[in-house]
């Protein structure tokens, strides 16, 4: 290596001053041009590092934001489950006291089959009602006060209204439904 260095100053000596000059001038461009690349290589790494990170900071922001959204589930469903676990709601008697409150008088209550939801870990209770010569106003109150039960466990699943002609009364089909944890 000393030797090589030996020669190449020996050589750059035997040059004319206008030569050295153009060599130095390559030499200098040459440098430049190699710390050009490097600092470029550098940069795009620095940059692809950096657009890494950023990907991950995203992916790491959505996973909180999902672990959030999951732990307020989770909790909503907690509380479902424990409100379905002390659910003891006796349909046909809760009907009969909102009816009379809302006075309305039920003459046909036809209790359903109990159906289990959710891969046997709910039950739904059901009942068919009939209501005839009912004012709006009065089922209105009714159907409002049969499902503000306690935690929500008390849907109207289905009503059909058919007006009476010459009236100011309509005849009601519904299926209210309760709900509870299957012991």
């Amino acid at each position: 290596m000393k030797e090589l260095l030996a020669r190449l100053q020996a050589q750059f000596a035997n040059l004319s001053a206008r030569e050295k000059r153009l060599v130095a001038g390559a030499g200098g461009a040459v440098l430049v041009f190699v710390v050009f690349l490097i600092s470029f290589s550098f940069s795009a790494k620095a940059d692809a590092i950096r657009d890494r990170t950023m990907a991950k900071m995203r992916k790491l922001d959505e996973v909180q934001t999902l672990a959030a959204t999951f732990r307020d589930s989770e909790a909503r469903r907690m509380a479902v489950e424990s409100q379905l676990k002390a659910s003891n709601i006796r349909l046909l008697t809760y009907l009969e006291e909102k009816a009379q409150k809302a006075s309305i008088e039920l003459p046909s209550i036809n209790p359903k089959a109990d159906v289990p939801l959710d891969g046997d870990k709910i039950v739904e209770s059901a009942v068919e009602l009939s209501l005839t010569d009912v004012k709006l106003n009065r089922l209105v109150d009714f159907l409002t006060a049969v499902e503000a039960a306690p935690g929500g466990l008390v849907k109207v699943k289905t009503l059909r209204l058919e007006p009476r002609p010459g009236g100011e009364t309509l005849t009601a089909w519904l299926t209210v439904a309760t709900y509870k944890a299957k012991n």
